[in-house]
């Protein structure tokens, strides 16, 4: 059988990038070395392709006039630090929910393991599903050799309270949990972050139960690929909730919003569930690599890249 995507060198790769009209150097052997052609090239050559009058790209692939490898690993660098960026802004809105998950859900039903009870799930689906879910992840760690706190309190308390087990769930599961909640108790938890928001702001919102499905649904899937270190700068989501209630809690009236929510849609929601100290560090640490990159890019405009992360140009009037 023949191999068609056979091995190359780095001289042959090298090659091949010049022949499509890439211009190198010596760091574009030492960066392909390091990260690999897959992960730069890629990765991140897309916006460096030229395109016909349709927008679509030209085949074969052709870099765009006076494109570098330079520009291509900005584009990667870049990208990396916005991850780092978004990474600690995701990770404390998922603390943030597992605590108003598990007490309002404990509030509803402080009896022992309600969140085993079906009855305690929204009756109009299956919860068959999420129960096995969460038994799941109480039998992975009690089979676990090393001690852990769900084997802890199996052994001790014959059942893990859902405040010791919301912190062994993936986000995923998380957000599986809250979907299938009863209507009452995901309404409480949008309330209580309406409530930190007041606090944190000194304005009035009225956060519904869809903006935190919306919301979940965006940081669920950036946070796979910030984790993963998959491209996210022009990644985009185009199923899941709308992002229109989002829109409307935080009264955006004169935000015009695409139909594939990317990173702009994504800071814009966590404006509506992290507390001021943490989303203006993440304001001021994108603020700062926009800065730092803006005039980085010899052979495209920083503004086709905030383009394509959905930034407008007036961004800095919603964020």
């Amino acid at each position: 059988m023949t191999n068609e995507k056979p091995f190359k060198t780095i001289d042959e790769q090298i090659d091949i990038l010049n022949k499509r009209g890439l211009s190198t150097n010596e760091n574009s052997k030492i960066s392909l070395k390091q990260f690999g052609y897959y992960s730069i090239v890629n990765g991140y050559k897309w916006l460096f392709l030229s395109r016909n009058t349709n927008g679509k790209i030209v085949k074969p692939e052709q870099f765009i006039k006076n494109s570098t490898f330079d520009d291509i690993r900005k584009l990667y660098d870049f990208d990396k630090e916005l991850r780092s960026i978004l990474y600690k802004a995701l990770l404390e809105y998922e603390s943030n929910l597992r605590a108003k998950i598990s007490y309002t859900f404990c509030e509803y039903h402080p009896e022992e393991s309600a969140y085993l009870n079906s009855s305690n799930y929204n009756e109009k689906i299956n919860v068959d599903s999420s129960i096995k879910k969460l038994k799941k992840v109480i039998k992975k760690y009690n089979n676990k050799s090393e001690d852990n706190a769900i084997k802890h309190y199996t052994n001790h308390y014959g059942q893990v309270p859902l405040w010791v087990l919301v912190n062994f769930l993936t986000f995923g599961d998380i957000n599986y949990f809250y979907n299938n909640i009863e209507e009452q108790v995901r309404i409480d938890i949008s309330k209580k972050f309406s409530e930190k928001y007041k606090i944190n702001y000194n304005k009035s919102v009225k956060i519904q139960s869809i903006s935190i499905d919306a919301i979940n649904h965006m940081v669920n899937d950036f946070r796979n690929a910030v984790a993963h270190g998959d491209v996210t700068y022009y990644m985009h989501l185009i199923k899941g909730p709308s992002f229109k209630s989002i829109k409307k809690d935080l009264s955006l009236n004169d935000l015009k919003v695409s139909s594939q929510r990317g990173i702009f849609e994504l800071v814009i929601a966590l404006k509506l569930v992290l507390n001021s100290e943490c989303f203006y560090e993440l304001k001021s640490n994108l603020y700062n690599l926009f800065d730092d990159y803006e005039n980085k890019f010899y052979s495209v405009s920083f503004d086709t890249i905030l383009h394509d992360m959905n930034f407008p140009q007036n961004y800095k009037c919603f964020i």
